[in-house]
């Protein structure tokens, strides 16, 4: 049902739909084929954030990871973001097979612009959907 799916919110107290976000669902509404059960999203196994879905994550002055991890920080057009290799964060680890979840190696202390990038989130789900996880 759309009420246990990761699409779903609620906004002025009635159940809705982030495909249809104007459109007011019934606490019972049968799952669209864009169902995705929301206890099935993980940040530590999906990482489609960190893969293609976005080309940078900002670094700011404050953020751990510049003295925790200096290597993976780079100045650009003075800018701090973090290193990429190729077109995936270079703090991911994983995927290397299908079978092979990803996961971050500096999750504890990953800079506030991931830490403020919700699981289950409209950008999340956008992430996935870019990366081909989600309809």
């Amino acid at each position: 049902a759309c009420a246990d799916c990761a699409w779903s919110f609620i906004r002025r107290g009635r159940l809705r739909c982030r495909q249809a976000p104007r459109m007011a669902l019934s606490d019972d509404a049968p799952a669209c084929t864009r169902h995705e059960p929301a206890a099935e999203l993980a940040c530590q196994t999906c990482g489609a954030c960190c893969r293609e879905a976005y080309d940078a994550v900002e670094v700011s002055r404050r953020d751990p990871v510049n003295r925790d991890h200096p290597g993976l920080v780079v100045n650009s057009g003075g800018r701090r973001k973090l290193r990429r290799e190729g077109e995936r964060c270079a703090a991911l680890t994983g995927g290397a097979t299908p079978a092979e979840a990803y996961a971050c190696a500096i999750y504890a202390g990953r800079p506030k612009t991931c830490r403020d990038f919700t699981c289950g989130s409209e950008n999340c789900l956008d992430a996935r959907r870019r990366v081909g996880l989600s309809l």
